[in-house]
């Protein structure tokens, strides 16, 4: 029977050596490079755009059909 700190002892080791024997499977001992400039060309990256919420008919063409007969009554004019 373990105590708690042996235990917690086991899980920490346990994962470092998992963590080691899977990095020299994925690298397959060689050591990780960056990619070459061919494969970062390649690589296309969305990175800001309107997104689709301003594209779809329920956040314009509908919004602004619900909203073309409602008149603000107020007391002061513009």
């Amino acid at each position: 029977m373990m105590t708690m700190k042996e235990a917690c002892e086991y899980v920490k080791t346990s994962r470092i050596a998992k963590a080691k024997q899977h990095r020299i499977v994925v690298t397959k001992g060689d050591l990780c490079s960056g990619l070459t400039t061919k494969e970062y060309n390649k690589v296309k990256v969305k990175a800001k755009g309107a997104g689709s919420k301003g594209r779809s008919h329920s956040y314009t063409g509908l919004w602004n059909y619900n909203n073309s007969g409602i008149k603000l009554n107020t007391n002061y004019s513009l």
